[in-house]
């Protein structure tokens, strides 16, 4: 993986020299040297146009893979992001159409698929990558983002140029100036959509295309996305097929990413996920070589108790005879590191869990590693988290009926829907606003009355957190509809015309949301290139993914019947990625295969109480000082009345949820924080509402 930076200027732009604009580039690639630190090059067009900055973190081809790259005319330019897998038999296919490759690197690729087939490339690639290109012939920029939004891709006009690079940081040196996008702010748009705190800088979408013309017509184009089965057509395939079916592309989504010319390793927790990589892939390294050992990472927290996840790590490693590593934080640790994750996150944040990947990913580099296989994504293709059963349990699944095992009717479900919406989650690590099934009745109405979109708007933070002229100005943020509009129009009309069942709806929704926007970004490749550290997750494979998304709901999340059918009411119980722990049960450990799933967290002790003394913990220690009445007036939209009053009663009164997350009101002020250091860090003026 690596970092680019480009600028392109239209018509509509003031002249330059390329002398001006190498100076540009060079600052602007320095910017970002921690995503590649191996070496950097640039290209700039002899009438000054055209600047393309690219640092390299080298993985493949270490010798000749040095970009920019070129076709044999020096029209084709092309920086490129990332990792291409499969690429040695689509080379063999280019080669014999006759295209003469300069370098071993995965990236060429791009250039030449590009001068065979036109815009149609994107359709050949297969992995995690970003890439921009410039045809000097045609004197147009075309530029693309991976299907998942595993690479960070931004974009921002500025005085007719456009400005398209790995980091918004990178984009200072060719002149742009930040400034808060306060709507964007309110609506937490960074998450929810393809918005920035960054006014007039957006994220190219996962899995679309720009393409912009010298006269400056800039067109933003989709090229794939989600699609699924239909609900009421009667599944033909027997479960065997499809658990094989899974677990034979999963296995060779594993087997593309152990391609490497520098030393691998793989990220390990307590999960089901990160053990069926490790399981898969140390299996597929003994194939070539009985003695091979896998090195596995690990984030623990032994001061945690049962929520450590290091022991269950640690006996998985043991069982695929890896080498453990493992790390275990203090809540110091975390806090210190929480300024760094959102620094190169550039995106608000509520959590510590950047702050414990970051961690992560420097103890992997300081080991001599520069590759990792993660398990991101797994939950959002099989149907992980706990509150896709609301959307599960909204409508049969007449698809299923086929299968051979008892479904619950309809009145069943609904009976289970009303008991599970009564509950509290059973894990809460990421709201900070509440959580209500009778309002957003027009964002869940946009998007077919599911649930898991409105869920996710409760990681968008209140409206009591900024004043009144603020809320005047923007209205207040009706996030689920908000969301609900990010997703494609064709998306939501399958939504409202019953043509995807509520689970699949609810699996777009968090693909779209909280997996590229979050996940991917502050908990994986930001933290991740950081360091240096390239990660790679095989069930965002795309070719997985696709035939993920032809199974049926119940194959997601089984329903099992609980006791004698003849019993009524009868009983069920539900278990979520049935088809994958079927898939790698042959991989993992037993206590993995029925382990329920537990989402990602860094937990952090409960304090020790210390009679007649009050002593603050390492976090509170932190926010005392950096959440003032100066830092928050000076943001210029935050309500420092209220930020004041959390903040009293989170110091006085801390609480310590069971479940390992932080007190809500902890979150809430991390959030606040995380502006005021991207304030201090981008030198962002005071807003002026």
């Amino acid at each position: 993986m690596c970092g680019i930076s480009v600028s392109y200027a239209t018509d509509n732009a003031s002249p330059s020299s390329a002398t001006a604009l190498q100076a540009q580039v060079d600052q602007s690639i320095s910017a970002i040297t921690h995503r590649g630190p191996d070496s950097t090059g640039t290209y700039v067009s002899p009438d000054g146009r055209v600047a393309m900055g690219h640092v390299r973190l080298s993985i493949i081809d270490l010798v000749t893979g040095q970009q920019p790259l070129h076709d044999d005319d020096y029209n084709v330019h092309v920086v490129v992001t990332g990792e291409l897998y499969d690429y040695e038999r689509i080379r063999a296919e280019l080669e014999a159409k006759g295209s003469h490759f300069k370098t071993n690197s995965d990236s060429e690729l791009v250039v030449h698929l590009y001068k065979c087939y036109g815009f149609n490339l994107l359709t050949w690639l297969r992995g995690e990558f970003a890439f921009v290109l410039y045809d000097s012939r045609r004197d147009l920029l075309f530029a693309a983002r991976d299907r998942f939004g595993i690479k960070p891709l931004y974009y921002s006009l500025v005085d007719g140029h456009l400005l398209i690079s790995s980091e918004v940081k990178a984009m200072r040196a060719f002149g742009w100036k930040p400034e808060w996008d306060v709507e964007s702010v309110v609506q937490m748009g960074d998450l929810n959509d393809d918005r920035t705190v960054f006014k007039g800088v957006f994220k190219v979408p996962m899995g679309h295309s720009i393409t912009l013309r010298r006269t400056g017509h800039l067109k933003i184009q989709a090229y794939w996305d989600h699609s699924y089965a239909p609900p009421t057509v009667v599944e033909t395939r027997t479960v065997e097929e499809m658990i094989d079916g899974v677990r034979e592309r999963l296995v060779e989504a594993v087997r593309l990413r152990l391609r490497s010319d520098v030393p691998l390793g793989l990220y390990l927790s307590g999960g089901i996920d990160s053990a069926a990589v490790a399981g898969i892939a140390a299996s597929l390294l003994k194939e070539k070589d009985p003695d091979a050992k896998l090195a596995t990472f690990t984030l623990a927290f032994p001061q945690s108790g049962v929520l450590d996840e290091g022991p269950i790590a640690r006996r998985m490693a043991a069982t695929i005879g890896a080498d453990v590593h493992m790390i275990e934080p203090t809540e110091t640790d975390l806090v210190e590191n929480f300024e760094p994750a959102v620094w190169h996150a550039e995106q608000p944040t509520l959590t510590l869990h950047g702050a414990g990947k970051v961690i992560l990913s420097k103890f992997v580099r300081e080991q001599g590693y520069k590759v990792i296989l993660s398990g991101e994504g797994s939950d959002e293709v099989f149907g992980g988290y706990s509150f896709l059963l609301l959307d599960y349990l909204r409508d049969t699944d007449p698809a299923s009926v086929s299968l051979g095992f008892p479904l619950p009717a309809k009145d069943e479900l609904d009976m289970y829907l009303k008991t599970v919406e009564a509950m509290k989650p059973p894990q809460d690590h990421v709201s900070i606003s509440n959580m209500s099934f009778t309002d957003a009745t027009m964002g869940r109405d946009m998007y077919g009355g599911i649930s898991t979109h409105r869920v996710w708007a409760t990681s968008s933070p209140p409206p009591d957190l900024f004043t009144a002229e603020v809320l005047q100005k923007v209205g207040g943020p009706e996030l689920t509809q908000i969301i609900a509009e990010g997703f494609d129009a064709r998306a939501r009309e399958k939504a409202i015309t019953g043509q995807w069942h509520p689970l699949h709806m609810g699996l777009y929704s968090v693909s779209k949301t909280m997996l590229s926007n979050g996940i991917l970004n502050y908990v994986g490749e930001r933290s991740e290139m950081a360091n240096s550290i390239e990660g790679r997750p095989p069930f965002l494979d795309h070719k997985l993914v696709e035939y993920a998304n032809t199974l049926p709901p119940s194959l997601k999340v089984r329903p099992v019947l609980e006791g004698e059918p003849e019993i009524t009411p009868r009983k069920w119980s539900f278990i979520e990625k049935w088809v994958l722990r079927q898939a790698v049960r042959p991989f993992i450990t037993d206590e993995l295969y029925y382990r329920k799933k537990s989402q990602y967290n860094v937990p952090i002790p409960r304090p020790a109480a210390v009679s007649g003394e009050k002593v603050y913990t390492a976090l509170q220690v932190m926010l005392k000082e950096r959440v003032t009445e100066a830092t928050v007036r000076r943001l210029g939209f935050a309500n420092w009345d209220h930020i004041k009053g959390l903040l009293h009663d989170y110091l006085e009164s801390p609480e310590s949820p069971v479940d390992g997350g932080l007190d809500k009101r902890a979150r809430t002020l991390l959030f606040v924080w995380s502006l005021v250091i991207l304030q201090d860090r981008f030198d962002l003026p005071t807003a002026h509402v």
